[in-house]
């Protein structure tokens, strides 16, 4: 099931809810860094380890006579380690970064400590709405439409879109954004219960009247776009401003039936040999100048009302009042149990001969 973000919610205050201790953050810190000198990150690699580095590890762990050491992988290898180690009582992590889908999924395998909210004083600073009692919201973004403004002419409020015959053969598609696919199908068929049999009606009926591409990842969509080859999609924002800033020809907009958002987390697993020391780690996530750094080079929103953006990419990264307003938040178990079934739709029978 889903439902609507009320804003007043969405941006409903913390303030009393986590009590921060009395030492500071560059007493915590410090503390940390001395009673654990070394912290193991667990994350994606590339530009995300890359700017973990630049505006968490050497500003404010290392700062603090700190040291972190990064494990990278992708998301499967970093789940696959977390469920082999679960039975260990030494795990090889302290910190481990997955979407929000996934670490919902790594919680239910009961692998993941509460989190202290005493060692995270800036828990205190985020949005309510995206925290969980596991995880920690480091960076966030929404699905939303993404097309070619030379060539629609007209400024498209949802995505239906797709289905004008004007766009046939220049809608595409990510393939592994598949569930995805289905959801934005879905809230565009009128569906916000989380039903996705909507969406896939709709996706049945695109495939059947569009002849839509799909690609094999979402940087061969932005060249599909650039190319020309394509002229319309669905897309996290915070890629749509990296692709945009590249110079692919793209604008982009929440549709009026609303978006989904996505979350990128931490959370400590319980066999972490520091535990103090990962809880650190994820209280210098939420650091607003680490949140500021990230918004400013990968285009993802900050996850805490203390960022302070300045008003020009606050406006780029941001949302508006109506926009959060249109946020639907995903059933997590519901979608979970959903993605079979979604896969095996997407595979055998809407990609098929495309």
């Amino acid at each position: 099931m889903t439902h609507a973000l009320n804003r007043r919610t969405f941006l409903k205050t913390a303030s009393g809810l986590v009590i921060a201790p009395a030492l500071g953050l560059d007493a915590l810190s410090a503390h940390a860094a001395e009673a654990c000198p070394n912290v193991v990150v667990g994350t994606w690699g590339g530009d995300y380890l890359n700017l973990l580095e630049q505006n968490i590890g050497k500003p404010i762990i290392e700062a603090a006579g700190g040291k972190v050491t990064y494990d990278s992988a992708d998301q499967v290898g970093r789940m696959t380690k977390l469920r082999a180690e679960k039975a260990s009582r030494r795990g090889s992590l302290d910190v481990a970064c997955l979407a929000d889908l996934d670490m919902y999924d790594i919680n239910r395998s009961g692998i993941l400590e509460t989190v202290d909210a005493k060692l995270v004083p800036n828990l205190a600073n985020t949005l309510e709405a995206l925290r969980r009692p596991y995880s920690i919201p480091h960076i966030f973004s929404a699905m939303v439409i993404v097309y070619n403004p030379e060539k629609l002419g007209t400024k498209p409020d949802s995505f239906t879109a797709a289905l004008d015959p004007k766009l046939k053969g220049k809608v595409g598609f990510s393939d592994i954004l598949y569930n995805f696919n289905v959801v934005s199908s879905s809230l565009a068929a009128g569906h916000k219960d989380g039903d996705m049999a909507g969406g896939v009606q709709f996706l049945r009926e695109l495939r059947k009247t569009q002849q839509p591409k799909v690609y094999p990842s979402n940087e061969a969509v932005a060249s599909a776009l650039k190319s020309g080859d394509i002229w319309f999609t669905c897309m996290w924002k915070a890629r749509a401003l990296q692709w945009k800033k590249a110079g692919v020809p793209i604008d982009y907009v929440v549709p009026k039936e609303g978006a989904v958002p996505v979350t990128f987390e931490a959370a400590v697993p319980k066999n972490s040999q520091s535990k103090p020391c990962g809880f650190n780690y994820l209280n210098a996530m939420l650091d607003p100048r680490a949140q500021i750094g990230f918004a400013e080079t990968m285009g993802y929103a900050p996850t805490v009302k203390n960022a302070n953006l300045p008003p020009s990419l606050q406006q780029s990264v941001g949302f508006t009042s109506g926009e959060l307003d249109r946020m639907v938040k995903l059933d997590y178990a519901r979608f979970t149990a959903d993605k079979p079934a979604l896969l095996d739709f997407w595979n055998k029978e809407f990609k098929v001969g495309l």
